[in-house]
């Protein structure tokens, strides 16, 4: 990858992922971090080499402007100079497994996983991509638990952005956040983030949604209790309807935690069906039909809420680790199902998947 430069890298406006205030490409506002992480401000050196300012500015940050009222904070500059960003955040109360979810997802492209749909990954600071690989991925592959999403304070919960580039060059920043169930529930604390996410990715929890009566013993011991998710419908009131009586954004609803009901039609045929190379809208819709009838047939009008409110969305089957955790640990490690699906899907309706390899961006999320 090379970080442009000149009028291409400058002229760019989005928003900053933090707290969505304009930012472009600058060079007088850049940093780098130094051996104890902290941030120091970098001085570019044109007489450099082209190769080595690009390698330099590949892990260099820029100091939003806006830091100055608030909460500093820093966005790597390949995040700014590739494209429009687009921003993917998980959806869900607390212990429903969206951080399990969203590590696999990223595990999961991490080792190639985009690659049948046509998308190469790079990270977008190979230093913060490493941290999150180290202290996530290997500790959750090895059984080790992830703690529950920690409120970030003042912004949603980042949790690592990577740059997906089609074949014919095309080059987009995915930046992916983990929303924490108590700060959804503060009303105010999200609102500025949520009017610009492109895509949510809502996560139902069985042992809170459904009601089988084996799934109670469980239940009494993590101190579960049957019932709606907050987190839902205090988002979908957030969100701008752009389309009419419908919300605009892309979204997935993920029945996570599926291996829990794996022996249930029709969890059973869809956690054994392998990753959809082609004709990705007719699975996804398939999977759809099958996803919805599932849940108004067990559980009440809210857990389908999404799907009823926006416009584009899909619903999917899938487990983030196989099995229950048994004290803190998974004992026999972790066996991911499906959890790339949904984030596929929302791809695809944000246009990065080519329609070389699904049947088009548009026609996915029914």
């Amino acid at each position: 990858m090379t970080v442009p430069m000149g009028p291409d890298a400058t002229s760019q406006d989005i928003l900053c992922p933090y707290c969505l205030e304009i930012i472009s490409y600058d060079e007088q506002r850049l940093f780098v971090r130094d051996d104890k992480q902290m941030f120091e401000e970098l001085r570019v050196d044109r007489r450099i080499s082209p190769l080595r300012l690009a390698d330099t500015l590949r892990s260099a940050y820029q100091r939003c402007g806006s830091s100055e009222d608030g909460q500093a904070h820093y966005i790597p500059v390949p995040y700014l100079t590739n494209g429009a960003p687009l921003t993917v955040a998980m959806v869900g109360d607390s212990a429903t497994g969206k951080t399990h979810l969203l590590t696999q997802m990223i595990a999961e492209i991490a080792d190639g996983g985009l690659k049948r749909y046509g998308l190469q990954m790079q990270s977008v600071n190979p230093q913060d991509h490493q941290t999150f690989m180290s202290e996530r991925v290997e500790r959750l592959r090895s059984g080790e638990m992830l703690e529950h999403t920690r409120s970030a304070g003042e912004f949603a919960a980042f949790v690592d952005a990577l740059l997906l580039s089609r074949h014919d060059g095309t080059a987009r920043p995915v930046a992916f956040f983990d929303l924490a169930g108590e700060d959804l529930r503060r009303t105010d604390a999200l609102t500025r983030f949520m009017v610009g996410v492109d895509a949510l990715i809502f996560v139902v929890d069985p042992l809170r949604a459904l009601p089988m009566p084996y799934l109670d013993p469980l239940r009494g011991d993590l101190g579960h209790t049957r019932g709606g998710d907050p987190a839902f419908q205090t988002v979908l009131d957030r969100l701008p309807r752009t389309s009419g009586q419908y919300l605009g954004v892309a979204a997935a609803v993920v029945i996570n935690k599926s291996d829990l009901v794996r022996f249930e039609p029709p969890v059973d045929r869809w956690l054994a069906e392998p990753p959809p190379d082609a004709r990705l809208a007719e699975r996804f819709a398939e999977e759809s039909r099958d996803a919805y009838a599932f849940l108004r047939h067990h559980t009440g009008q809210a857990w389908a809420a999404p799907f009823d409110s926006v416009l584009r969305c899909t619903l999917h089957f899938a487990s983030a680790t196989g099995s229950h955790d048994h004290e803190g640990r998974f004992p026999h490690g972790t066996r991911p199902l499906r959890v790339l699906e949904p984030l596929v899907s929302v791809l695809s309706m944000c246009g990065l998947v080519d329609d070389s390899a699904a049947d088009g961006a548009t026609v996915v999320g029914w």
